[in-house]
């Protein structure tokens, strides 16, 4: 599938050029402004932007339909007004919000989006947006921890790198290797900071440390009740985009619901705590599965954040023992020669 901008206020997915025409000639547009554009998800920060001005729409009385089609888009940039200027045009053509959103948001947040309920209350549409968001902050929060401790240890690593080029040049040696090794090191460093700032560094985590898949599975499926999708439709739908051990637990899930399992029984216990636990066998008499889920999040959520900081602590000192590495290297080349005995007249 590919993207045309047909209009100023229209942008298609066509599979073929000739459709985009045939498109235009059908709805009386003139054909000389089509083109093909690369159209991709909206970037994390842009998106949290973007969602901020859907959801105060929403609060302002708007339905989630209209606060799409009548959202104000001077306030983006180029590419994020050419995403907005499609979602609008796939609802006009009467895509729904659900298909519409998947093709543009981030991966994080894109299997909550794709399950907004067609029919149901407005509350219940805006509350899967609002878990979206929640998940988009926590994801540039991270990256922006992650960064923040780069600087320290990239900082130390450039400066210990001078330090032995220069004692190269003072020395008369071949400053070559050493200027290889700098320059992979310094791409190593842009390639870290290109790969947390775009925000992949979250699904990374997300799909190696178990917590991190914890807190994201708990997440879509309170904001998939939240919007009024029963339990076991829930459980089905979060399914489709699990992989591994986390999938087989959901089938599981959805298994034991289908046999008539009851909610405390067929959820996986290594999803909550024991304290929430208890609270969830309790489901039976107090009828409310928000609360354990809810206390559940903010467990993992706590979790995360430790594990966060520690990889923030981590950093630094790996860039000091890189550093320390090139610093002993230029001080064993500086005074070696000092240490040679023919030096020292014996």
């Amino acid at each position: 599938m590919k993207w045309f901008f047909i209009s100023e206020q229209c942008i298609l997915p066509f599979q073929y050029k000739s459709e985009a025409y045939e498109f235009a000639v059908v709805n009386q547009i003139s054909t000389k402004a089509i083109r093909e554009i690369n159209l991709r998800p909206f970037k994390p920060s842009s998106c949290l932007h973007w969602l901020n001005q859907v959801i105060r729409l929403c609060e302002n009385g708007h339905s989630l339909q209209s606060a799409l089609m009548t959202q104000e888009q001077s306030h983006f940039n180029a590419t994020s007004q050419q995403q907005i200027i499609a979602i609008r045009s796939l609802l006009q053509q009467g895509e729904s919000v659900s298909i519409a959103l998947s093709f543009f948001l981030p991966k994080s947040i894109r299997l909550i989006a794709a399950h907004i309920p067609n029919e149901g209350t407005e509350e219940s549409k805006l509350a899967a947006l609002i878990v979206s968001r929640e998940v988009l902050t926590n994801q540039i929060l991270l990256s922006q921890k992650l960064l923040k401790s780069l600087n320290y240890p990239a900082a130390i690593i450039q400066a210990a790198l001078i330090l032995a080029v220069v004692n190269k040049l003072l020395t008369h040696e071949s400053i070559i290797q050493i200027s290889i090794v700098w320059a992979g090191i310094t791409c190593t460093i842009l390639v870290f900071y290109y790969w947390i700032g775009f925000g992949y560094a979250y699904p990374f985590l997300c799909k190696h440390i178990a917590s991190f898949r914890k807190y994201n599975t708990l997440t879509m499926l309170l904001a998939l009740l939240k919007s009024g999708e029963p339990l076991q439709n829930a459980i089905s739908k979060l399914c489709s985009g699990s992989v591994g051990k986390d999938q087989l637990q959901l089938y599981r899930c959805m298994l034991l619901l289908r046999s008539g399992a009851a909610a405390d029984e067929a959820l996986p216990s290594c999803w909550f705590m024991k304290t929430d636990l208890l609270q969830l066998k309790q489901l039976a008499s107090s009828g409310d599965l928000y609360t354990p889920i809810e206390k559940a999040i903010r467990s993992w959520k706590d979790r995360n954040e430790s594990i966060l900081k520690r990889l923030s602590q981590a950093f630094p000192i790996l860039g000091i023992v890189i550093a320390a590495i090139f610093v002993t290297h230029t001080l064993i080349a500086l005074y070696a020669p000092l240490m040679d005995v023919n030096t020292l007249g014996f």
